[in-house]
């Protein structure tokens, strides 16, 4: 990098000059042509620091702060993504039952003390009364900041900022949890450069992370489907009773001019040809999307399996003039019913063209959840005469924490159950694929079965498949010793 200040700047004219004049020597100090050559350089100095300072105002990639939130502020429109306040509870105590009830403010400060003596603040968030008669209350309360720095531990805080009369003590009996700290310069320059590389609003990539940012998904996959269509798979946990308005606004804030995400395709009718698609789904609801104009008014009837397992009989009627591409919901059996299969579609008697799909979500911006298969693992051991205690219940909860981890479409195999069998899986250890410390005790393993739908794995070699919506959890292992 170029040296800008007045030292390089100096030093770079009077090289120059003495190459072009000969009998010139460079940075001789006692000179006039060094003298005049300083009072130059000084003043580029100045013209670099304030280009410098300008295209910090202007430059994504220089400035920082304040500075960057309004270059971004054009194609981020909700900015800089802030953190969260830590939030806990705080108990207020008189020292002895008080005649007269008390009441504690909203917005009451109170603090804890660090280490280094500096007092970090946390507030009331509601107001609460202490009953005559009672010696304390308990109060939600949350940090005076965003950040990690409010998450404190237990009886951390000590004292009020104002006194309240009747009122001798606070505390937090449970620890202040939940802060997270605002988005970096650098995570947000990383959003901007997302939202910019392809024309119009979306990317598969924009999409993922503004799913994954929803508090509630923990992953996302986003799959082109060709045609206009995409996929969107998320792990969320808050199921299929109710439709998500915030994963639907992800959807739609993020989703390309012209692109529908479609759910899973279930059938289709093309006239008196239908095809029912092998593919099932978590559980959703059914959509019917014309692949031709409607001239006139259609029922679409079908059977579908709901998430007992149970036959159930559906239509949706197509009005007059549907466009194609127009996603209409279909009447299920109820209005709590979701469906799991398409079993059978009608045929077209007006010779239309049809597309039933499954996902929750509004028209063109669905959604599945991730079929969850549980993993059934049965092993039984023998033990070295001096194994380590609760060998047992440690060998079974690495299990269920392997299990736990695994991602949307990815496989199990047979040597991993037995690795982490023999080794306490460890989250922390990526470098060495999760393997934790041996375990004490195992002096052989007599039998290891590992199940999952209609697939059973016995050996080396073995491994669970699975579709590209399953996403595999942990059943409830079972380890048995034997003599």
């Amino acid at each position: 990098m170029t040296d800008n200040t007045t030292a390089g700047i100096v030093e770079r004219i009077e090289d120059d000059q003495a190459a072009s004049l000969p009998g010139q020597v460079s940075m001789d100090k006692l000179t006039l042509h060094y003298l005049a050559n300083l009072s130059v350089a000084k003043e580029l100095e100045a013209a670099y620091e304030s280009i410098d300072t300008g295209l910090e105002s202007i430059d994504v990639l220089k400035a920082t702060g304040s500075k960057l939130d309004a270059i971004v502020s054009h194609v981020l429109i909700n900015g800089r993504n802030l953190g969260e306040y830590a939030t806990g509870s705080i108990t207020f105590t008189a020292s002895y039952a008080l005649s007269a009830d008390v009441t504690i403010p909203a917005a009451t400060k109170v603090y804890a003390i660090l280490e280094d003596g500096t007092k970090l603040y946390f507030v009331t968030t509601v107001a609460a009364t202490l009953t005559a008669g009672e010696t304390y209350v308990t109060v939600a309360g949350k940090a005076s900041v965003r950040g990690t720095s409010g998450n404190i531990a237990a009886y951390s805080i000590v004292a009020m900022v104002s006194r309240i009369t009747g009122i001798t003590s606070c505390e937090n009996a449970s620890p202040f949890t939940g802060g997270t700290e605002d988005e970096t310069d650098d995570e947000l320059r990383t959003r901007y450069f997302d939202a910019i590389q392809a024309p119009g609003k979306a990317t598969a990539l924009m999409m993922e992370r503004a799913l994954a940012d929803l508090t509630d998904v923990s992953e996302v996959q986003v799959v082109n489907e060709g045609g206009g269509d995409i996929s969107v798979l998320v792990a969320y946990s808050g199921g299929i009773e109710e439709t998500s308005d915030d994963i639907v606004d992800a959807i739609e804030a993020s989703i390309a001019a012209g692109v529908q995400a479609r759910g899973c395709l279930g059938a289709t009718i093309d006239g008196a040809n239908v095809i029912v698609l092998s593919d099932d789904v978590y559980g959703g609801l059914v959509w019917v999307r014309p692949r031709n104009h409607i001239v006139a008014e259609e029922e679409v009837a079908f059977t579908y399996y709901d998430m007992e397992g149970v036959s159930q009989d559906a239509t949706a009627t197509i009005p007059a003039g549907t466009h194609r591409g127009v996603m209409i919901p279909a009447t299920l059996a109820s209005s709590d019913s979701r469906a799991k299969k398409i079993l059978t579609a009608d045929p077209s008697s007006s010779g239309n063209s049809y597309d039933i799909l499954l996902g929750m979500g509004d028209a063109g911006l669905l959604y599945n959840l991730p079929e969850l298969i549980a993993v059934t693992i049965t092993a039984k051991i023998r033990l070295t005469d001096t194994p380590e205690t609760g060998l047992v219940d440690l060998i079974e909860a690495s299990l269920t924490e392997y299990l736990g981890s695994f991602l949307i479409g990815q496989r199990l195999e047979y040597s991993d159950v037995v690795r982490f069998l023999q080794n306490q899986y460890d989250s922390t250890a990526s470098d060495t694929e999760y393997v934790g410390r041996p375990f004490i005790g195992i002096d052989e393993l007599v039998e290891l079965v590992v199940s999952a739908e209609d697939q059973v794995a016995t050996q080396n070699g073995d491994r669970i498949t699975v579709e590209e919506d399953w996403r595999l959890i942990a059943g409830t292992p079972t380890v048995t010793v034997v003599t």
